[in-house]
């Protein structure tokens, strides 16, 4: 897969330009991916913006607002998508809620979108992307069945700046007896940026005995832009003792234990990568959990258990996890790393809870510069698991350092932030919540996703908050709807996916942009979004620049100008997933070539006829407050249904409001 930049701003975006927007848009476009493979198929690839390099490129408190930056500005890392990925490459499980895993068919994912959804598309169009993929490549079903077929191929690949990563073999020291490894097989992505290295997760790829593609694992954290970076390693550690199956158990998680990789952190003069890391198999005495195969075999029979993924049974293990760290200050290009546990999970150490598998990760990391509170030290957020009786809640979470030794598997205290719990008195009101960020002010991020049965204005959404950390690593859940008075883009029930935060307390993601009823309709369509919030930390000179509230990013691109190649007019955002401290974003955009027919939001491209892509961009502010200012786009009369590529079930329906999205 080659890469190559096309940047709608050569050098440096000196603000001599006479249309008037807050950024410049930059993409990134990989020239070749599936292509190599079967190029009927290169049409429909996608290109998503993942993460950003924050090491700062100005000495300005307004960043690239204050000092021009050049459109080669800090890297961008991003993911490709031939199909779709059915359950989440970033989700420790399916839908960040099934502990049990229980969805391995296309009814069990349909009853998920009924219940907790609540689409009236759920049968089939829903279900039918997620499973089957709008190609034919990706898509659940593929891998699901990948061991009747002698070849799997790649459905994500990961980049950073021009080059792509993690291309290769995964280096973990195990692989099936009898199998040998297929290239182009693996499925990356990328969450973080250390530097230039990239954190993110990879599959091992698939092997194959010239009829069967046998998988290893579905995901492991990596850290590092080789061909075969480094790998972050499970850690068995079996709630048996020292029994014949404790030794079994342990044996298959260090074999085909899954890792994901978040973010990292400094401590202690040592670099450590954050995730989460398998300790122990899921109930694997729940033919609930069978796909083809049973999977108490991969226990039971000594056979199989010696050489798990060389067998039919085996090929959807999953495991329980608990938050982790790695230290990868010295690690070495292809050389695994071995984790240090962050802290168990909440009231309990048992490895199952009635059929479900407790769950731990820190999906951010930072080192408190709030002068006030923690000054100095790491903090880390994410989710861990509380039991509750027969119940596994999966619940946003902030870790902060004990006295305990980092190495010791629990040195750090794991304290549920509140307003996001699962159960509010005796009631249930959310089914799962995670912090997904957090700066140096110690402001956090996170989503807590609405019960089926609990909706608000037509929707269970997944509800946006923030909390500020406390003295004792407290948080109380703020939402963004809330925060502002149900209005504007955070109208009331309104649902997204927040991205990122960076030091001036400006925050990224993707929000609802229409409020049509979810419940019996379909899903929302989705637009990226920029959240200045005033807070210790924030810089008033560079709140003024959004006018001290939030935006749709489609309207600080606006620059006036509906045709030509070089204008922001070609793209409408539809995720911010990142941010730096200089204001360059890393975000995904609908690219129409040339320019859409107007600046309205819900503009035809090419009269309704042209094709569209999704492409990995970057959004550099523009330096010279005399070139730039905020147009907020119009909305035209409703247009007709949007044709080709990958793109073609998408209707603009609700004056255009339209958004592709990645599980998070």
């Amino acid at each position: 897969m080659k890469f190559n930049y096309s940047l709608i701003a050569a050098g440096v975006l000196a603000a001599t330009s006479s249309h008037a927007a807050l950024y410049q848009v930059v993409e990134v476009t990989p020239s070749l991916s599936v292509v190599d493979v079967d190029a009927s198929q290169s049409i429909f690839t996608e290109y998503y913006g993942s993460a950003i390099s924050k090491a700062r490129n100005t000495s300005v408190e307004q960043g690239c607002f204050g000092q021009a930056c050049a459109s080669s500005a800090s890297a961008l890392a991003g993911d490709s998508r031939n199909g779709s990925e059915g359950h989440s490459y970033r989700q420790e499980v399916p839908y960040n809620y099934d502990s049990s895993f229980f969805y391995t068919d296309w009814g069990r994912n349909r009853d998920y979108c009924r219940s907790e959804l609540g689409y009236q598309t759920c049968d089939p169009a829903w279900t039918d992307k997620m499973w089957k993929s709008f190609s034919s490549l990706g898509g659940l079903k593929k891998e699901r069945d990948a061991w009747l077929s002698p070849t799997y191929t790649s459905n994500a690949e990961a980049f950073v700046n021009t080059a792509q990563i993690a291309a290769g073999q995964p280096v973990t020291g195990y692989s099936p007896d009898g199998f040998s490894y297929q290239n182009q097989s693996t499925n990356v992505v990328v969450n973080a940026l250390d530097g230039d290295k990239a954190i993110g997760n990879t599959s091992s790829g698939y092997y194959t005995n010239g009829s069967n593609s046998a998988l290893v694992y579905r995901h492991r954290g990596f850290y590092g832009n080789a061909s075969q970076p480094t790998i972050l390693n499970p850690l068995p550690q079996s709630g048996n003792g020292n029994s014949e199956i404790a030794v079994k158990e342990d044996k298959i998680t260090a074999k085909m234990g899954r890792t994901m990789a978040f973010d990292s952190i400094e401590i202690d003069g040592k670099t450590y990568v954050t995730g989460s890391a398998s300790v122990a198999p899921f109930d694997y005495g729940d033919s609930n959990k069978n796909y083809r195969g049973s999977v108490s075999n991969c226990i039971n029979d000594t056979n199989i258990n010696e050489n798990p993924s060389a067998y039919a049974d085996c090929q959807n293990f999953a495991f329980a996890t608990k938050a982790a760290l790695w230290d990868v200050s010295s690690a070495n290009e292809g050389t695994p790393v071995e984790p240090f546990i962050v802290s168990n999970w909440q009231n309990t150490l048992d490895t199952v809870i009635d059929k479900k598998s407790p769950q731990g990760s820190v999906r951010g990391a930072v080192k408190s510069a709030n002068p006030n509170v923690l000054t100095g030290e790491p903090v880390l957020v994410g989710l861990n698991t509380t039991r509750d009786g027969s119940n596994a809640f999966l619940q946003a979470t902030v870790f902060t350092r004990n006295s305990n030794a980092i190495d010791s598997g629990n040195g750090w205290n794991s304290i549920v932030i509140g307003g996001s719990t699962i159960k509010s008195g005796d009631d249930f009101i959310y089914s799962s919540s995670v912090a997904t960020d957090i700066n140096e002010n110690l402001l956090l991020i996170g989503e807590a996703k609405r019960r089926g049965d609990k909706r608000e204005n037509g929707a269970a959404a997944n509800r946006m908050f923030l909390a500020q950390v406390d003295a004792n690593g407290n948080a109380s859940a703020q939402y963004f709807d809330a925060l502002n008075g149900n209005s504007g883009i955070f109208f009331r029930g309104v649902g997204g996916e927040t991205g990122a935060i960076n030091n001036f307390n400006e925050i990224v993601g993707a929000v609802d942009a229409e409020q049509s009823t979810e419940f019996f309709g379909k899903k929302r369509r989705q637009r990226g979004f920029i959240y200045p919030y005033s807070a210790v930390g924030s810089n008033t000179e560079r709140m003024a620049i959004f006018q001290n509230q939030p935006w749709l990013l489609d309207d600080l691109t606006n620059d006036g100008v509906a045709k030509g190649a070089d204008v922001n007019n070609q793209y409408r955002i539809i995720d911010a997933a990142d941010i730096n401290d200089d204001g360059i974003i890393a975000a995904t955009a609908l690219k129409c070539e040339g320019g859409y027919d107007t600046t309205g939001h819900n503009s035809y491209c090419g009269n309704g006829s042209q094709k569209e892509k999704l492409v990995a961009i970057k959004l550099i502010p523009i330096s010279d407050p005399a070139a730039r200012s905020i147009q907020t786009r119009g909305l035209e009369a409703p247009p007709v249904e949007r044709k080709g590529g990958s793109l073609g079930w998408m209707a603009l329906i609700f004056l255009g409001f339209i958004g592709l999205r990645r599980n998070k």
